[in-house]
């Protein structure tokens, strides 16, 4: 057995050595214990790698792994068809077999563990047995030379000093010299010896060459290191020498090498096999020793070896070049081994171009006969010409061995050849022709147009392969190539026509190339409809038409003739070509005016007016050569001459004019006076400069008048490298405004208006004119409004002289600048598209805001300047309305979820909707609407938009009135406004009937004006007075009859509008109103204030000024004015707040002057008077400042700030949302299990429960907030500081912001709840509300009143979460008190289900998400469970409290932790 592997490196040996398991036995070879056979799968293998050193263990596990892997899957297949017994003793049998062959193995490996050892000792045994073998035999050697051979030999008496010798110095010196010779070989030459010995042997072989026959051939030699080398280049080298001096000792061949290659298809290797040099060596040998002339012999014999071998080469390249490159175009006539090779090219037959007998140039290749010692001989047939000797002589050599190099070479002379021949055609047709020939590629360039560069010169080839012409000329398609070659081809005098059709088209070629950079269209034909009858028909078949893109009727017709005895020249003729228009786009066009360009060129804006356009003719000398050159110089100029630099300038004056005169002719027909087309700038630009432009439409006749004087010059230009875009420069002086930009502080102001003309628009065609008007018309609306602006600056009020400064007015856009700091701007253009006025806003510098505060009113500030176009009327109602809107922009608009039952729907807290530039109208929630009327002096009117505008007895469609609303206005109204009060509610409680005075105070503000406005004075320059002229208050009170029968607030409006015949407006239609007019501006009268043409309206701060000089009084009545600011008197006014407010909350009112948060004691409480729902349809007037307090978000006032939530809103939101919240819990007292109790007091809910009393109010002192007012029916049940906790979380908790719905929902169920339950409850609420005051709990707990977002998915987020039926379902939210600062406080959502039978609490079992962890759940779990073991419940106690405190106390996530 072959020793196993176990590794790399170590092998067990077979069967030998005892290991540790295999037993043991002596080193020598003994008798040992067997060794455990080899598997049965591993035998063959074993047995055929007998001889090999041993086997890998890897490879024998692998064997044993095979072989039980087959048995096991023989097993699969046969034991499904066995019984269970069969099946059972077989897999018994294959467990038995399988254990006994890796017990085998595991012998095996433990006893290979030790094989090294084992092998070390078969070694030293071993090499002890060879020494013991060598000693015996060396023993048994010496007894047998002894006895047998060395019988009689006898030893000298004993040689003491040889023993001597050898034993002190280890040598024998006295050696015999018989045996040194004999056996030690003698010293070698020195280096001197063989130098001298080679330099004699060199001076023998030089005189025995010289002495010796030796052919010329062999002259190429060299003598060296006594060997004389013999090469003849392209055959052989061979390297002699003699073995003496003797001239009769022969030569000797040393060396041979054969130098013929093939570098093309030998890939580097040797023709020559080694023996067959060693068989030409010892032939060459054999004549050396025989011959009487050696070297002769010698060479005759190698050269026709190389011959014939170069032979043999040439003829594979052939084969090569047949099979790869040349194909049929080489054809091999005969190969004779070892004498010749005669080849064939430019076979016609074979290419297919001529039948029958066809000339056959032969190219044949021998060795020569007669003497033999030449080369290769050459021969062509038909014999070369002798044109040029370079190119004959390089094709009768074959030095190169490269038989492709030979046939260029011999079709490249026969090339030159025929490229003669051709030129000899060419200049038996033009003497002076100046073609030539190019030998390094056979090539003919003739030049086609003179002067001609080398890109335009006709390059005629001839191809090497097939000996045909092929043509190559830049630009020409190839197919007239094609063409062209295959007539040349057939017959090369039919190149003289080809030449003729080549110059007309490089004529036109180079036309098309020296107006490539212009904006031109060429081409060769053109549709024409009269083509035959028009004189365009009898011109040259060679012309060129050149389309002008910008002027796409006009086109430059190039006609080219030939020029008599010149056959390489043209002269051309330029003819000025105008079309009809299309019809359509496939229609052919008619042709016009055809007229000859003259050789002067003196006008090129003679046009006729009438009619067509035509353009005449021009003069300007210029020969008709575009690039003329010396005669002296016969160099080509180069590629510059085929720049046609008449035709250039042709085109781009006709580009250039032609726009101005299309223009020219437009402004004649609009009968628009100019001067017409002058020159600018020395010539290099045009203009047309206007001498009056036509009045405009619409603008008065003072206004155009002072335009007319103010407008210095108009100037039409044409800009851009396209000509394709006008500018029209206006200059004017007198500016009626002074910007304050730094370009409009000049004497005249340049305005430069630019008009893009499209490309299917003829430029200065009837468009830019109109576009023109336009522009123009544009500056006079703007200028009209600007010069009365500018009479208007000198009267112009102070405040808004600081408020605004003209920013940049430059005549096409006055850009206003206003604001405290002017970062706001207003911009105003006339929109000559629309027909109106387009105002734009934004803002200026980096301070100014993200965004305009008018953006709101946007649309109704353009609405009015159209319907007005006043600035000073705009500046005004910009003042008035900076300061409201920015406050009416910091109200929420996002939509927000779950403010309803129907959680998904999104509502928007408030909508704002512009009904005129100053009628805002706030809708909340869909709900409530709010009418904000901006008014002068600072101040606005505020009522409650729910009710019509025409009828306070109706509603506007989908609006509710917001009750008390007036009250909550009442609070912020300024006591600094009037100098007297009123009382609280009077406009909420008016005497009826109605009081005489304020009744025709209100009739005063919704009559139209009964005389004409203030009219322009002579003095003023048309300037409007800005301010009413003072009124008594007699005055300003009209005494109608119809007055005297009104009975109720719903027909105020009777005597001044026909209120019954206009509906009110809805949410969805609102009627925008008639914008504002400032006091003084004129108003058109006589029309009503709900007409939304009209000029009167209420929300207007211009129209409260009565107009009516009659006076009267209302007996028995206090005498009250209108609400308009500008007649008002101290003390008369509706704002005071003694007759519309009571005292309010100096935290919340702008009357505070300080920041004091207490009430004044001395001011007497309010005086309640029934209310009327109307009373909020009279407007509250307010001022700025007021009302920003009103919107702007703040904290809740009467709230301590831990109590107070951390949703921050403005006053007006908290009003509406507890009116709001006062609805819904009106309905939920409805729905829900609580019983409805009737009250007198308005604006109170009360119900009961079945132990509570409840009483639902506004807070009194705020409005702003809903309060709870509980009284227990049994008072022993619940202490005080209980109820106050119900009332404190019911207002900041329940009824607070945002105002949900489910929250109301939620806190009903809660107060339905048994007493001992709800106690619980508000114990819970305490440390909700009190958090500071359970220092012990390490979490802080809040009640949720819906299902937050983080809670297990039981209901969708913003449900009620509060069900009380058997069982009482809550949700509480525990946030841990203690956490690093840079994290958020972990909380976690707490489901409790109390049961009221039981009376155990517990955490409600309800599946959590996928995602989330449920180790804070099994705590709060466990501990509840734990806390109701220890504390089991008693009869009629809950145990909510105590539980959720338990909680709160023990709960202690792990470390990290996250819920």
């Amino acid at each position: 057995m072959a020793p196993v592997q176990l590794d790399n490196h170590q092998l067990i040996p077979p069967g030998g050595g005892g290991g540790s398991s295999g037993g043991g036995g002596s080193s020598s070879g003994s008798a040992s214990a067997p060794a455990p056979p080899p598997p049965a799968a591993a035998v063959a293998a074993a047995a055929a790698a007998a001889a090999s050193p041993g086997y890998r263990l890897s490879t024998l596990i692998e064997f044993l792994l095979h072989r039980a892997y087959s048995e096991l899957m023989v097993l699969t297949d046969l034991l499904p068809r066995k019984s269970d017994v069969e099946r059972k003793i077989e897999i018994v049998q294959f467990a038995s077999r399988t254990r006994q062959l890796f017990v085998r193995l595991l012998a095996l490996v433990k006893w290979a563990n030790d094989a090294g050892k084992v092998e070390k000792c078969a070694m030293i045994s071993s090499f002890l047995d060879q020494q013991a073998i060598l000693f015996v035999d060396t023993a048994d050697r010496l007894a047998s030379l002894a006895r047998d051979a060395l019988v009689h030999a006898r030893l000298p008496s004993f040689a003491i000093p040889y023993a001597i010798d050898v034993l002190t110095t280890g040598s024998y010196p006295r050696l015999p010299t018989c045996i040194r010779d004999k056996i030690i070989p003698p010293d070698p030459i020195t280096k001197i010896e063989k130098q001298a010995t080679l330099h004699q042997l060199n001076q023998i072989l030089r005189h025995r060459l010289v002495t010796t026959d030796l052919p010329p051939q062999l002259a190429n030699l060299t003598v060296a290191n006594g060997r004389v080398k013999f090469r003849v280049e392209g055959e052989f080298e061979a390297t002699l020498t003699v073995m003496g001096d003797d001239p009769e000792v022969p030569w000797r061949l040393l060396k041979l090498e054969i130098l013929v290659e093939d570098k093309e298809t030998g890939d580097g290797r040797a023709l020559v096999h080694s023996m067959q040099i060693d068989f030409i060596h010892q032939l060459v040998q054999s004549r050396l020793f025989a011959d009487e002339k050696p070297l002769q012999d010698m060479y005759n014999c190698l050269h026709c070896f190389c011959l014939s071998l170069q032979l043999e080469v040439l003829h594979s390249q052939t084969l090569m070049l047949i099979r790869e490159r040349w194909g049929d175009l080489v054809q091999v006539e005969r190969y004779h081994a070892g004498k010749s090779l005669s080849l064939s090219v430019w076979n016609q037959q074979v290419l297919g171009r001529k039948t029958g007998t066809a000339s056959v140039h032969k190219v044949t290749i021998k060795i020569d006969e007669n003497d033999v010692s030449k080369p290769l001989q050459i021969f062509h047939d038909p014999p070369l010409p002798a044109s040029d000797s370079k190119l004959v002589e390089r094709a009768m050599k074959i030095d190169h061995l490269s038989i492709e190099k030979l046939l260029i070479d011999s079709v490249h002379a026969r090339a030159h050849q025929r490229l003669q021949e051709l030129k000899a055609i060419l200049r038996s047709f033009n003497a002076n022709e100046s073609s030539s020939i190019e030998t390094a590629l056979p090539a003919l360039i003739v030049p086609i147009l003179e002067p001609c560069g080398n890109s335009e010169c006709l390059h005629i080839f001839v191809d090497l392969h097939s000996g045909m012409f092929q043509l190559m000329l830049y630009g020409l398609d190839p197919a007239t190539l094609e063409d062209m070659e295959k007539s040349l081809n057939d017959d090369m005098k039919r190149i003289i026509p080809w030449i003729q059709q080549l110059k007309f088209w490089l004529g036109q070629q180079r036309c098309k190339q020296s107006i490539k950079h212009l904006p031109t269209i060429t081409t060769e034909t053109l549709q024409l409809a009269n083509y035959s009858t028009h004189p365009i028909g009898s011109l040259s078949k060679n012309k060129l038409f050149i389309k002008l893109t910008r002027l796409p009727q006009y086109y430059i017709v190039v006609e080219m003739l030939e020029v008599p005895n010149k056959p390489t020249q043209l002269s051309y003729n330029y003819y000025f070509m105008s079309v009809s228009t299309a019809d359509r786009e496939d229609s052919p066009v008619m042709a016009l005016l055809l007229q000859q360009f003259k050789d002067n060129i003196q006008d090129l804006m003679s046009y006729t007016k009438t009619g067509k356009q035509t353009r005449t003719g021009t003069k300007h000398k210029l020969s008709d050569d575009p690039c003329p050159i010396d005669s002296k110089k016969a160099k080509r100029s180069g590629e510059m001459c085929a720049f046609n630099k008449v035709l250039a300038h042709f085109v781009a004056m006709c580009d250039t004019n032609m726009p101005f005169v299309g223009l020219r002719l437009e402004l004649s027909n609009l009968e628009i006076p100019h001067q017409g087309v002058q020159v600018e700038g020395d010539g290099f630009n045009h203009a047309i400069r206007l001498l009056k432009i036509p009045p405009c439409k619409g603008i008065s006749e003072e206004t155009q008048k002072a335009l007319d004087r103010s407008l210095l010059d108009c100037t039409f230009r044409l800009q851009g490298r396209n000509n394709r875009t006008w500018v029209a420069e206006l200059v004017f002086a007198n500016c009626p405004l002074n910007g304050t930009s730094t370009r409009e502080q000049g004497p005249s102001r340049h305005v430069y208006l630019t008009y893009e003309n499209l490309l299917s628009e003829p430029v200065g065609g009837r468009k830019v004119v109109e576009m023109f008007l336009n522009d123009w018309s544009s500056i006079a609306r703007l200028y009209e409004c600007v010069l009365e602006f500018a009479r208007s600056l000198p009267e112009i009020p102070a405040h808004l002289n600081i408020f605004s400064e003209v920013r940049v007015y430059n005549y096409r856009k006055l850009i206003l600048c206003y604001g405290t700091t002017k970062g706001s701007s207003i911009s105003i253009q006339w929109n000559s598209i629309h027909q109106k006025f387009h105002i734009a806003l934004g803002t200026v510098g980096p301070n100014s805001g993200c965004s305009n505060c008018h953006n709101t009113i946007l649309h109704q500030l353009q609405e009015m300047f159209n319907k007005t176009p006043n600035v000073v009327q705009l500046l005004q109602v910009l003042f008035d309305t900076q300061a409201p809107l920015n406050a009416i922009n910091k109200l929420p608009t996002v939509p927000m979820l779950g403010l309803t039952q129907r959680t998904n729907t999104a509502y928007q807290c408030f909508s704002i909707l512009p009904q005129s530039s100053t009628h805002i109208r706030l809708a909340f929630r869909n709900m409530y609407c709010i009418d904000i009327y901006c008014r002068s002096r600072g101040v606005v009117a505020i009522r409650d938009g729910a009710y019509s505008l025409f009828d306070n007895s109706k509603l506007v469609e989908g609006f509710y009135p917001a009750p008390g609303l007036k009250t909550f206005l009442n609070m912020f109204v300024d006591s600094n406004q009037d100098a007297r009060r009123r009382s609280v509610n009077e406009d909420d409680n008016p005497p009826s009937p109605i009081g005489g005075d304020m009744m025709d105070s209100l009739i005063s503000q919704l009559q139209p004006p009964q005389q004409q406005p203030f009219p322009k004075q002579p003095g003023t320059s048309g300037a409007y007075p800005l301010t009413s002229p003072p009124t008594s208050y007699h005055s300003t009170v009209n005494q109608s009859p119809s007055m005297m029968h009104t009975q109720s607030p719903g027909n105020l409006h009777a005597a001044s509008s026909p209120s019954g015949a206009l509906r009110a407006p809805s949410p969805a239609s609102f009627v925008p109103t008639p914008p504002p007019s400032s006091h003084g501006i004129s108003i058109g009268p006589g029309a009503s204030f709900a007409s939304p043409h009209g000029t009167l309206d209420p929300s207007s701060p211009y129209t409260m000024v009565s107009p009516s000089g009659r006076a009267g009084n209302w007996p028995g009545s206090p005498q009250v004015s209108g609400p308009s600011p500008a007649t008002r008197l101290p003390g008369m006014s509706p704002a005071n707040p003694s007759l519309h407010s009571p005292v309010p909350d100096v935290s919340h009112s702008p009357r505070a002057g300080t920041s004091s948060q207490t009430m004044p004691t001395n001011m007497p409480p309010p005086r309640k008077l029934p209310q009327r729902s109307w009373a909020a349809s009279i407007p509250t007037i307010l001022t700025h400042s007021a009302l920003n307090i009103l919107l702007l978000p703040s904290p809740t006032p009467g709230l301590v700030p831990g109590l107070a939530g951390s949703y921050l809103c403005s006053p007006l939101e908290r009003f509406l949302g507890s009116v709001i919240m006062r609805r819904h819990l009106q309905r939920i007292i409805q729905q829900e299990t609580l019983q409805l109790i009737n009250s007198n007091e308005p604006g109170v809910i009360m119900f009961k429960t079945d132990a509570l009393k409840c009483r639902v109010a506004l807070s009194p002192k705020t409005n702003q907030t809903l309060q709870l007012k509980v009284t227990p029916e049994n008072a022993g049940q619940w202490k005080p500081d209980e109820l106050q906790v119900l009332e404190k979380f019911f207002e900041t908790r329940v009824a607070g912001p945002p105002f949900k719905a489910n929250t109301l929902i939620a806190f009903t169920k809660l107060l339905g709840a048994p007493t001992h339950i709800l106690r619980d409850c508000v114990h819970i609420m305490k440390l909700e509300l009190f958090p500071d005051q359970a220092t012990q709990l390490k979490w802080n707990v809040q009640f949720c009143l819906t299902i937050p977002p983080s809670a297990p998915p039981i209901a969708p987020p913003g449900t009620p979460a509060v069900v009380l039926k058997s069982k009482m379902l809550f949700f509480l939210q525990l946030t841990q008190k203690t956490s690093v600062p840079p994290q958020e406080p972990v909380s976690i959502i707490v489901p409790i289900i109390y049961d009221m039978a039981s009376g155990t609490t517990q955490q409600a079992d309800i599946p959590r998400q996928q995602n989330s962890s449920v180790a804070a759940p099994m705590m709060v779990s466990n501990i509840l469970k734990r806390f109701a073991e220890m504390n089991p419940p008693r009869q009629g106690e809950c145990t909510i409290f105590a539980a959720v405190r338990d909680l709160m106390a023990n709960l202690t996530l792990p470390p990290g932790g996250r819920p």
